[in-house]
């Protein structure tokens, strides 16, 4: 039967209080019945040894007892937090709940521990909900304006474009690379041209003109660095507005 840690110990002082008495009834019993000194003597030296003995041997059992079911303890404690520090909050805590029903005071720690994954669990669902409702506001908002609207990462791939730009190049796709797209016209390939060395160099872009002589157009590209708490350019986001018959 598993006990708790608690009631483990008071066992053990319940035992070793047991075979005190024990010895204690003995060693009576051998000075109330010795016949002569000499007897005594050797009775009450055996009787101790034999006590010594068997002390020494729960002694010895109850050290490594004690210190391996801690150990086993900490060692589950530590592999569930260790998880829950690294991001991971679906940790299944229920199979050491129940292993551990017994012991009231590793139960309530346990129960704590689930507790602050289900607050957690809550929270990051919740900033989810949050992060999304707020993505498709700023999305609506990015699809009313009239110009054309181009957000992509450092490395060239397309996060978002709203409607405008996509009418006027359906060429475009969010799983698209701008250093891999084609354009046939020259005007075209120079826009797009301007926005990918924006991103590869990190600067930003101000009221920058690219005309077509040949088509009498105008576009003019404004672009803006998106950068990390370090300061590392990671992204922009680039206002496109075209300009006919200039």
């Amino acid at each position: 039967m598993k006990r708790s840690l608690s009631s483990l110990y008071h066992l053990i002082i319940t035992v070793i209080l047991v075979l005190i008495l024990l010895e204690t009834a003995i060693l009576i019993v051998i000075s109330t019945n010795a016949k002569d000194l000499t007897n005594l003597i050797n009775d009450i030296q055996t009787a101790a040894i034999v006590f010594a003995l068997i002390l020494f041997i729960y002694c010895i059992v109850v050290y490594n007892l004690i210190p391996s079911s801690i150990k086993k303890f900490n060692k589950n404690i530590v592999k569930i937090i260790n998880e829950i520090a690294h991001g991971k909050y679906n940790v299944n805590i229920d199979k050491a709940i129940e292993d551990y029903s017994f012991d009231p005071d590793k139960l309530s720690l346990l129960n704590s521990l689930k507790n602050m994954l289900r607050s957690i669990n809550g929270f990051d669902q919740a900033k989810e909900w949050k992060i999304y409702e707020q993505d498709q506001r700023i999305k609506q908002l990015i699809s009313l304006i009239p110009q054309g609207v181009l957000i992509a990462l450092s490395n060239g791939d397309i996060s978002y474009y709203n409607n405008s730009l996509r009418q006027r190049y359906p060429l475009l796709s969010e799983i698209r690379n701008i250093n891999d797209l084609n354009f046939k016209n020259d005007f075209d390939r120079r826009i797009f041209q301007k926005i990918a060395d924006s991103l590869r160099y990190g600067d930003n872009l101000y009221d920058c003109k690219i005309p077509d002589q040949d088509y009498r157009r105008l576009a003019v590209i404004k672009g803006s660095m998106v950068r990390n708490l370090r300061g590392e350019p990671t992204g922009g986001v680039f206002l496109l507005s075209f300009e006919e018959h200039v």
